[in-house]
């Protein structure tokens, strides 16, 4: 019977046994812990549940907003990230609430009548055995709730502290708590100061944390300006419930997301370049009235009769990426060790029309999250730290170079073959270029070389049969080699001997099957 998965204890199993003065802790911060987390967005949010579930290691999750993200921001969850979230045993309430997008559709200029759209290509959304688990569109707020939520059923009972903002830190050369936090209270503008053996920055493209370890991000600015919005509309398009990639010849593009529920929809509309002399200006400049009116274009002959906006915001397309994920200067790698790292939009930044953004933000949180959780628990030596820098960064310089390609081919005219000197993107080669990236947009084409002591050449590869899309991991630890369902439930947090207090760290999925690659 599921209710005694532990011995005979009745109850809901998802709520796991509380650890020893869980429910007397302080409503204020403690002078000092293990991990300080700073920032409660996907990457915070996946790493404070991953560290919630060891009831010997203290963590703490600071957020200066006052309160969890209820609206808005991304929405795509790609299959790998599914099944990172089967491992929190949560996999199955995300696809139950989640909108399974299944096909994608292309559509272009008709060649009868150019100012027209019209139908050009239906496609598989994920190919067959890449995942038990499909490609889905939940909203990013319900995610973190999700997570929020197994935090406070976690034995550690772990709450986000709101309302405090992070201000500055300094890391002392010895001492059993070497990280000095200064954080401020939003409301009063008080600041106190709490000790941590580490401190993780998931605070944002514009994060403090990664201001203070003097790591600087490098790449390109945006020049190009989109509008996104969540709405309820009347329409006469035919595939406003499937996720569709839709080219006009003269008025812009559009990427539509159908949402959860089955009546709202996201358009991502292309709102053309913007002027480098002044960015941001392109927020400003556009309002929800002008994405409606360019999006009703667009979509011509069919009609977009907008009832409500439940969201939207105007971003401008900028590729960056942060020269390095911890605190640890290139110059002293081999004589010092890691004490503060970045991950998410800290570390690397991008356009969202590939929805990557969440999910690879998240999977940087579970890479450091197991490793953190090795350390703190004496199973590995801290050297082990120094590999997160190492393997996410090759990780994000692929994402910022994707996004790119991505990025060009999503904002360019379609091709006009009657007058093929004005350039553009053939529209069959958009749709060619969406399945050659199906591997890496559903997230199963994580690759970590054999640049750190983890991850061993590939010698052995020809033994993987199995599977036609898996392969063999390169990875040591020994669920490497399980196959992606049984992985998954591998890495379900389980005591180390009966009555044992102390889970196993939870291993990512991208850590579980390390290569599998085309």
């Amino acid at each position: 019977m599921q209710f005694y998965l532990d011995g005979y204890k009745p109850g809901d199993p998802d709520i796991l046994p509380e650890a020893r003065g869980a429910a007397n802790r302080s409503a204020g911060l403690p002078d000092a812990v293990d991990v300080l987390v700073v920032g409660s967005g996907p990457a915070g949010t996946v790493l404070a549940a991953q560290l919630s579930t060891f009831p010997n290691i203290s963590t703490r999750l600071v957020e200066r907003r006052g309160g969890p993200l209820e609206l808005g921001q991304a929405d795509g969850v790609a299959c790998r990230t599914v099944e990172m979230f089967e491992a929190f045993g949560m996999g199955a309430k995300l696809i139950r609430e989640a909108n399974w997008v299944n096909e994608t559709v292309f559509w272009r200029p008709s060649q009868e009548d150019r100012s027209r759209i019209a139908r050009t290509g239906r496609i598989q959304d994920v190919e067959d055995g890449l995942s038990e688990f499909p490609h889905v569109i939940v909203n990013q707020a319900r995610m973190q709730e999700y997570l929020l939520e197994y935090m406070r059923k976690s034995p550690t009972r772990l709450e986000p502290d709101y309302g405090l903002e992070f201000v500055r830190l300094k890391v002392d050369a010895e001492g059993e708590y070497p990280v000095v936090a200064t954080l401020r209270d939003v409301e009063s503008g008080a600041e106190r100061s709490i000790r941590a053996r580490y401190v993780v920055g998931c605070d944002g493209a514009r994060s403090a944390v990664r201001q203070s370890i003097g790591a600087e991000p490098h790449g390109d600015y945006a020049n190009h300006a989109w509008g996104v919005m969540d709405m309820l509309a009347v329409t006469d398009f035919p595939d406003i419930r499937l996720k569709a990639a839709i080219q006009s010849a003269d008025e812009g593009n559009i990427l539509l997301i159908p949402r959860e529920g089955g009546y709202l929809v996201r358009l991502y509309v292309d709102l053309g370049d913007v002027d480098l002399s002044d960015r941001g200006a392109a927020r400003q400049k556009y309002t929800a009235e002008k994405i409606i009116e360019t999006a009703q274009r667009v979509l011509r002959p069919y009609t977009l009769d907008v009832r409500d906006i439940v969201w939207f915001s105007v971003y401008e397309v900028g590729q960056r990426l942060t020269d390095r994920f911890d605190d640890v200067p290139p110059e002293q790698a081999a004589s010092r060790l890691p004490r503060v790292f970045i991950a998410g939009d800290a570390c690397h930044t991008h356009s969202a029309k590939a929805g990557q953004g969440m999910n690879v933000s998240m999977q940087d949180a579970f890479n450091l999250g197991w490793k953190l959780v090795c350390v703190l628990d004496g199973r590995a030596r801290p050297e082990l730290l120094r590999t997160y820098s190492v393997e996410r960064h090759a990780v994000a310089q692929v994402l910022i170079d994707f996004d790119k390609e991505w990025s060009k081919i999503m904002a360019s005219p379609p091709l006009d073959p009657k007058r093929p000197e004005l350039g553009g993107v053939d529209p069959a080669e958009l749709q060619a270029y969406f399945v050659r990236s199906g591997r890496y947009t559903a997230g199963v084409a994580t690759h970590y070389p054999p640049a750190t002591f983890l991850t061993a050449e590939s010698t052995h590869q020809d033994l993987a049969r199995a599977s036609r899309s898996a392969r063999v991991s390169t990875r040591r630890p020994s669920c490497a080699s399980l196959t992606p369902s049984r992985c998954t439930s591998a890495m379900r947090p389980v005591p180390t001997a009966p009555g044992a207090s102390t889970p196993l760290p939870m291993r990512a999925p991208s850590d579980c099957a390390r290569s599998r690659t085309s």
